[in-house]
């Protein structure tokens, strides 16, 4: 590790430094404090107006997912870009692909053979980037990437999401980053209901311009339960109908899948005792969870055989996911002004999806895939510790218990190389957030890995940030960080067969695989430049070995048979950053500028990975045109990216511009009406490797109504 930690690259070379320079720079200002610093009072007293100068907007909301606690973003060692629920509703945003969407470095990416997206960051693929709701994992829907289309965003406070290896908090598969979705608490009395109708005018499967090819209804209903408030309850659902997209009418496929979803959530909450000192935080509190996710989907496409004959075939697949969750905090050892706080948390969740293809009236490849996950976690926080002036220790340990089970079947025959297709793991992490001045603060933490399959693993993480005040009082954020990446390789790699041999190919899961890893550096900088204009830049580098991929360039021959097979065949690095300006044009105005720049490399073949644009460009543009209405101008730029590397096989550029208009026609009804992809810049229906967007301009109109 010494050798991989003190590597040539200049970017690591500056984030080391970076490190050094920040604790280095902690001495001289704590030295200096000393000499010329008296009034302590007097910094205090500044506190408030010196975070407000760094407040883009006044949005400073509290954050859990970077220290696994509670802070104000501008405080967090470790950078989180924050989607909140006026963002999500203001730009239409019903699914988390439509949120991701909105942000500059975050790439997305459908997946193969089903219906659906990944996400990827910093040039590291969905399997390598974990999703949370409420801290807790939502499992992969292909058993490797979660589909990022299949969570609607009802009753969502805000999304979450940090970037580069988060191993040492959150365990394997937090290589990429954490996504985690944070929802809103229950409300004493509310009631809402949306409805939503769009067209994709030429392109409507029913040949029909302004027919309804899209609908999305989602209403909730929540109160108190009692009459002190403290037993609550919340009753929601959401409708979601996608009829796809048809080019060609007059021919059988379809560019785009029809896809139906529907969710249903029921959530309680009790709050025993009241923290009277801090209504908000509550001695103790309890929630209990079921959600209910249902999906059919239909592809249209014609198939052609090893003998050149085409044949139209259509692929049906229903999808259902039962969760169920509950969990508590409490703070214990009350004899402590401020206490110890015990939060604990489990969690239920079973994922099967059944599929099957049919060809002139006849069904075949009947798949029946079966994922159950069962989670247990125990979180102490212990008290402020002091060590000095300005100076504390907030120590937090954790312990967590994980099993899946994965079952697959294709025309009832299993296709696992082996009988036993599960893995259980316990993980423990201790980390300690170390205030080391009233500007400076350290993050170290590791996490124990015990893996029924792998053994044990150490991840370590080190972050560190620091606060300049200039002369004019305006504070400005570094921050630097190194940290581990792990991820042990699932169980449909090492156990999958995926028997298509009529088709010509197998695909084989690897036993033997060696679990990936990575090494993280992260470099930020964030200030206000006036009261206007705040800027945030950040710089990455991963640095990853055992990298797990199907070698789709060097298939074994089995009697005429291609056997792909997944190996630790590659080791590669990704490098990049990405910058982002908040400008408040005028009262009426705000302009959101984001640009990510990505760079990758195989240093196994040399070229670079694929789905990994090298440029993205975001502009957000709100306008408040009245008291009632609002206007806000997307623009989206995507450079080119590699989608083959055997055929050197490129996805073009492309550009997006959404147009949405929000009208509040009463304090209770809002209307909305939105342009999608007004450039109308589509994906070719016959090149397999453009990754442009699917749908063509779409209609979009809206209601919300609450009470």
């Amino acid at each position: 590790m010494t050798q991989t930690f003190y590597a040539t690259h200049p970017l690591k070379q500056a984030i080391l430094l970076a490190l050094t320079g920040l604790c280095a720079g902690y001495a001289i200002s704590a030295q200096a404090q000393n000499h010329t610093i008296n009034d302590t009072q007097a910094i205090n007293d500044n506190t408030d107006t010196q975070n407000a100068a760094l407040q883009h907007t006044k949005f400073d909301p509290i954050v859990v997912t970077a220290t696994r606690s509670n802070k104000y973003l501008s405080e967090t060692p470790i950078p989180v870009q924050v989607l909140d629920k006026n963002k999500l509703k203001q730009n239409h945003a019903q699914t988390l692909k439509q949120a991701l969407e909105l942000l500059p470095n975050v790439y997305l990416a459908q997946l193969r053979g089903k219906t659906g997206y990944e996400v990827r960051m910093q040039g590291l693929s969905g399997d390598q980037v974990l999703v949370l709701i409420d801290g807790l994992p939502v499992s992969a829907s292909t058993s490797s990437s979660f589909n990022i289309a299949q969570y609607l965003n009802t009753q969502v406070e805000q999304i979450e999401v940090i970037q580069g290896a988060a191993s040492a908090q959150y365990g394997s598969s937090a290589m990429g980053g954490v996504i985690n979705i944070i929802t809103k608490p229950i409300s004493d009395t509310h009631a809402s209901i949306t409805a939503e109708l769009g067209t994709n005018t030429s392109q409507n499967p029913s040949d029909k311009k302004f027919d309804n090819n899209y609908s999305f209804v989602e209403g909730s209903v929540e109160g108190a339960l009692s009459d002190d408030k403290r037993l609550k309850a919340r009753l929601s659902g959401a409708y979601r109908d996608d009829k796809g997209l048809s080019v060609d009418n007059e021919a059988w496929p379809r560019l785009k899948d029809a896809t139906e979803q529907k969710q249903v959530q029921a959530k309680i909450s009790f709050t025993p005792d009241i923290n009277e000192v801090d209504t908000a935080n509550p001695n103790s509190r309890y929630w209990l969870e079921a959600g209910y996710y249902e999906e059919e989907d239909s592809s249209r496409f014609n198939y052609v055989a090893r003998n050149g004959a085409v044949q139209a075939q259509q692929r049906d697949e229903d999808i259902k996911r039962k969760r169920v969750s509950a969990g508590g905090e409490t703070k214990i050892f009350a004899g402590n002004a401020e206490g110890y706080k015990l939060s604990g948390s489990a969690l239920y969740e079973n994922y099967d999806s059944q599929s099957h293809n049919t060809a002139s009236g006849k069904v075949s490849d009947v798949r029946d895939f079966d994922l159950t996950t069962n989670l247990a976690q125990l979180q102490l926080d212990f008290p402020l510790i002091y060590s000095g002036e300005n100076q504390w220790h907030a120590p937090q340990l954790g312990l967590k218990y994980q099993k899946d089970k994965l079952d697959q079947k294709i025309d009832g025959v299993s296709e696992f190389i082996t009988d036993k297709v599960d893995r259980d793991v316990l993980e423990t992490y201790f980390q300690d957030d170390w205030a080391l001045s009233d500007n400076t603060e350290l993050v170290a933490g590791v996490r124990y890995q015990d893996d029924s399959d792998f053994g044990s693993h150490f991840a370590p993480k080190l972050a560190l940030k620091h606060d300049y005040y200039d002369a004019n009082n305006r504070k400005h954020v570094f921050r630097a960080s190194v940290g581990q990446g792990y991820r042990v390789p699932n169980l449909k790699e090492r156990y999958y067969l995926f028997d298509h041999s009529r088709y010509g190919y197998k695909v084989m899961g690897s036993p033997d695989l060696k679990p990936e890893e990575s090494i993280s550096y992260q470099l930020g900088y964030q200030t206000q430049l006036n009261d206007k204009v705040g800027v945030s830049v950040n710089g990455f580098y991963n640095d990853v070995k055992n990298l797990i991929q199907t070698d789709n360039n060097h298939p074994v021959m089995d009697g005429g048979i291609k056997v792909f097979s997944y190996d630790n065949v590659d080791k590669a690095e990704t490098y990049g950053g990405d910058i982002g300006v908040d400008w408040q044009l005028n009262d009426k105005a705000m302009l959101n500028l984001g640009y990510g720049y990505l760079h990758t490399k195989n240093k196994t073949t040399g070229g670079d990975l694929t789905y990994s644009p090298e440029h993205k460009v975001t502009a957000n543009v709100q306008y408040q045109v009245t008291d009632k209405l609002q206007f806000i101008q997307q623009v989206r730029y995507e450079s080119k990216q590699l989608t083959d590397t055997a055929a050197s096989s490129y996805s073009p550029h492309w550009w997006g511009l959404d147009s949405r208009f929000n009208y509040t026609a009463s304090p209770n009804l809002d209307l909305y009406m939105a342009i999608n992809n007004l450039l109308d810049e589509q994906r070719s229906a016959s090149d397999a490797n453009d990754q442009r967007p699917i749908d063509n301009r779409q209609w979009l109109v809206g209601a919300s109504y609450h009470w």
